[in-house]
């Protein structure tokens, strides 16, 4: 089992730690381990309980009225707000869902393909997959499913990136490149390859280092082959990564321009020197590249 600290718990929640630890006190939540020294540390499961608890507050429930609530109480609440949210999306995610409880790999699979045949890998992306990777979140919260459900959809939907990129057409040998890579320590890789994709079809040619690549060899890399255009992406909250560090190390050394997306650079997106693009939308990334390239 993982432990946590209070200043992790902030990060992951966006609630402040010294209202985690009001909480504590007034309502009794979280009852953290101690160390030799009195320092708290957090579990899994309190991970999930102030995950649970953030999205109730922040859609109106008040942390008094949800903190007498049982585990089943609040499951039943965040199953209901979940689907109010998705409703209007008419996304067809309940058969899905299903496929992914009972890992039934064929059937998930010929649902995907489907969507993808009738509305292409954009439109299913961010009309189906980005809805379904939220509801799967969702349920991972309130321990409706565990790490295995969660990899298994995630295969599949890296694999099915990676087929429909495989199948565009190869850019021109003169075309800009771009260089998509994560940092040490940061999995989280759908996004990514999905936005390779985007510059593939696009025109440009990509190259795909993937998860956790040491930055000191991006660096080398990137004076070798001298893309355009560096990509990364950071979406892990719980983590050691310093963003900003990372990103002024890259810029200090290359001459390409840099792009940064996922969760975490989206909300320190302030802190962010402007000479770096943040992207936080498809619409934002391709305008972007569209420039740069008839630039």
């Amino acid at each position: 089992m993982n432990n946590y600290t209070i200043k992790q718990l902030e990060l992951v929640s966006g609630i402040k730690a010294h209202t985690i630890r009001m909480w504590e006190k007034r309502y009794g939540l979280f009852a953290p381990e101690r160390t030799d020294t009195n320092i708290r540390r957090y579990s899994d499961l309190n991970v999930q309980q102030i995950l649970n608890i953030a999205l109730l507050t922040h859609n109106g429930h008040r942390i008094s009225k949800v903190a007498k609530k049982s585990s089943d109480e609040i499951s039943a609440l965040i199953l209901k707000l979940s689907s109010q949210e998705l409703s209007s999306e008419k996304n067809d995610l309940e058969p899905l869902i299903l496929s992914i409880l009972s890992f039934d790999q064929t059937n998930l699979k010929t649902q995907l393909n489907k969507k993808i045949k009738e509305q292409g890998l954009e439109k299913t992306f961010e009309n189906l997959i980005i809805p379904l990777l939220y509801r799967i979140g969702i349920l991972w919260q309130i321990g409706l499913i565990n790490s295995t459900h969660e990899h298994f959809v995630s295969n599949i939907i890296k694999h099915t990136i990676i087929l429909h990129t495989e199948i565009l057409k190869e850019p021109k040998g003169e075309s800009s490149l771009i260089l998509f890579f994560l940092p040490e320590g940061e999995f989280h890789e759908i996004g990514l390859l999905f936005y390779a994709y985007i510059g593939k079809k696009m025109g440009y040619r990509t190259l795909y280092l993937g998860q956790s690549t040491p930055v000191k060899d991006v660096i080398l890399t990137a004076k070798k082959i001298k893309p355009t255009i560096l990509f990364t992406s950071i979406s892990t909250l719980i983590s050691n990564i310093n963003l900003e560090e990372i990103l002024e190390e890259i810029q200090n050394n290359t001459k390409s321009h840099l792009f940064v997306s996922g969760y975490k650079a989206i909300q320190e997106g302030s802190n962010i020197p402007k000479s770096i693009h943040v992207i936080s939308t498809l619409d934002n990334f391709k305008d972007k590249i569209t420039y740069l390239k008839i630039k």
